[in-house]
């Protein structure tokens, strides 16, 4: 009992030590680029808010992403657990859930891509995990991976029907930090 009672308090001793001093706010861009799936290239709005304690933030964002076959525009959140590396250099993980739009395009180059297909709305859920540095100025960046999983009807090329999108992308993001 005497080990279990000293090891949780030097965990906690430890985490106060090395409490970080994360912004309360932050808000900025992240440009990103799909690796898996259907994701697309574009920008994204991001506004993170510290939640609950010091460890903790809400990252919202607004982003628009396009390939030559589809627009896809979304809206969420991820809930970020934060911890310090180094100094000002942290790392993150955590889950998110949001929703999209998504806008198949019929041709690409005035070639016909496909017959038309219905532009539809759909949930997502995620992870987000990456690092990010804070500078001595009202400055962030962040670099970060996110696999999604989309739910939405779609056809592949052997008109199966509704085939569940897996996607990964991977962000680089500044923010002005207050």
């Amino acid at each position: 009992m005497k080990k279990l009672f000293f090891t949780t308090l030097s965990i906690i001793i430890s985490i106060t030590v090395y409490a970080q001093d994360i912004p309360k706010n932050a808000i900025g861009i992240r440009i990103s680029d799909g690796v898996l799936g259907d994701e697309g290239f574009g920008p994204e709005i991001t506004y993170q808010r510290q939640l609950v304690s010091e460890h903790n933030r809400i990252d919202l964002n607004l982003s628009w992403r396009t390939n030559a076959f589809i627009n896809t525009f979304r809206g969420g959140g991820y809930f970020h657990w934060t911890y310090t590396i180094w100094d000002n250099l942290n790392w993150f993980a955590g889950p998110g859930v949001g929703a999209g739009y998504i806008d198949f395009k019929s041709s690409f180059l005035s070639i016909t891509i496909s017959r038309e297909r219905d532009s539809e709305f759909f949930p997502y859920i995620g992870l987000d995990f990456g690092v990010d540095y804070r500078f001595d100025f009202p400055l962030q960046v962040a670099f970060s991976i996110r696999p999604t999983y989309d739910i939405h009807d779609i056809e592949n090329g052997l008109n199966v029907e509704n085939v569940d999108n897996f996607g990964v992308n991977v962000g680089i993001a500044a923010r002005y930090t207050f």
